[in-house]
């Protein structure tokens, strides 16, 4: 006979309308459990009324999957996209939510279901700033450096989306996975200790290698989700610059996809604005003034540059 893995029990009404499942749900018929749900598997809510409505109250899960059901139950206790608000305000709710999703990417696993909540994040922002591209201008500045490590991928996918609008990228698809590779872009970073990223004083050798191998370990981490080849290298590459000076691999201007460089750009725009532990948060202008004398045409590419500006004018 062969053991049966240990099970707990789900709860059908902990199962979300629009979203994914990446483990195993069982029913219990007649004693027997019964495979109602694989990986993968998509949820409405009329499936889950129905089920409800016959008498399913509980699904039975397995012991080893519990890290999965963990973050599938921290991303739904996260508040709904409201897309009946004004752009302005609706942008600002996104990057909110983005900024509470990314804490639970850095508490938990990156699992199937982290994968597709940030898919429909990051979807969000493309329909708002299609709607309105000078949204982008009411998004709320940080004040907090202790937040900054949540709030950066959050703004990073929305200024990255916006400038590839201003670049004359319009089709939505695109843009979405521009979005999506912006808001995972550092998820790497969940392996490195908190402590360590806001940390004041300079990094010595070791901390500073743990910082460089986040873009590699963000990869590996996402490289059985499926995401798109412009996700994958903003994830990858983010770090690279056009002299070839950034890493983990050195690449030159040719060798860097052109939406590497818009998020390149925009990450290093948020840096710069945004308060730190080790520097003080500079103001638009100062931000843009030090990026055209001292990153242009080296670190950072002139177009995206470009699509920087008139983003945020």
């Amino acid at each position: 006979m062969i053991a049966m893995p240990e099970r707990n029990v789900f709860p059908v009404s902990s199962l979300l309308d629009g979203s994914m499942t990446d483990f195993d749900l069982f029913l219990s018929v007649k004693g027997e459990d019964i495979l109602y749900a694989a990986p993968g598997y998509c949820w409405t809510r009329d499936e889950t009324s129905r089920l409800l409505a016959e008498g399913w109250a509980e699904f039975q899960i397995q012991k080893s999957q519990a890290a999965m059901v963990r973050m599938y139950l921290q991303l739904g206790r996260l508040p709904k996209i409201e897309k009946d608000e004004a752009p302005a305000r609706r942008i600002n709710s996104l990057q909110d939510l983005a900024a509470s999703f990314t804490q639970c990417l850095y508490s938990g696993e990156v699992t199937g279901a982290a994968v597709h909540y940030g898919e429909r994040i990051a979807r969000g922002i493309v329909e708002c700033l299609v709607e309105n591209p000078s949204s982008i201008k009411e998004i709320s500045g940080l004040m907090d450096h202790d937040q900054y490590t949540f709030y950066h991928s959050a703004r990073v996918a929305v200024f990255a989306t916006a400038m590839s609008i201003n670049m004359g990228v319009s089709d939505e698809k695109h843009l979405q996975r521009i979005a999506v590779g912006g808001l995972f872009h550092d998820v790497g970073k969940k392996d490195v200790p908190l402590e360590v990223i806001n940390k004041a004083g300079a990094l010595d050798q070791g901390e500073w290698k743990k910082m460089r191998a986040h873009p590699f370990q963000g990869y590996e981490a996402l490289k059985a989700a499926g995401l798109s080849l412009e996700t994958m290298e903003i994830v990858l590459h983010h770090h690279e610059r056009m002299n070839g000076s950034g890493y983990p691999h050195g690449l030159q201007q040719s060798g860097i996809m052109t939406e590497v460089q818009i998020a390149a750009v925009a990450d290093i725009y948020d840096a710069l604005t945004s308060s730190r532990s080790y520097q003080k948060r500079r103001t638009r202008y100062e931000a843009l003034d030090f990026m055209k004398h001292k990153l242009l045409g080296t670190d950072i590419s002139p177009a995206a540059f470009r699509g920087l500006v008139a983003s945020l004018t």
